[in-house]
């Protein structure tokens, strides 16, 4: 089964681009698949951190709340708009996911986060998919 664009996956050894190091976290760490493409898939971090350790630039961070659907752990969690991440397609089994009224916020702060304030080299990839 293949991810699709609004689930939330856990995601392995990710090479964080801020920290330039890898998670080794056994479980992996929830990610939000943005695009879709024939070969790739494209997501964004998700963080349950306290909003202290977050960045203090507020259009970088979308929170989002737990619920039914999405199946976060942590009560409130925050979506990194600022770097995206790429990934080969593989069978990766989605456990949440966002609405689509939800998913049309959060690309609409990631568009302009990337478009106003600073852009992902990915962004240009996937910008006309979004």
């Amino acid at each position: 089964m293949f991810a699709e664009e609004k689930d939330i996956i856990n995601m392995k050894n990710i090479i964080y681009k801020d920290a330039n190091r890898i998670d080794f976290s056994l479980t992996g760490h929830p990610v939000l698949i943005i695009s879709v493409t024939a070969t790739h898939f494209y997501y964004l971090t998700i963080s349950s951190s306290s909003y202290k350790t977050l960045h203090k630039n507020n259009f970088q961070h979308f929170l989002l709340r737990k619920n039914k659907d999405n199946r976060l752990k942590a009560p409130i969690n925050y979506i990194n708009l600022k770097n995206i991440y790429k990934q080969e397609k593989n069978n990766y089994a989605p456990y949440g996911f966002v609405d689509e009224k939800l998913f049309k916020q959060i690309i609409k702060q990631l568009k302009f986060y990337q478009e106003q304030i600073k852009k992902d080299d990915l962004y240009d990839e996937i910008k006309t998919n979004l």
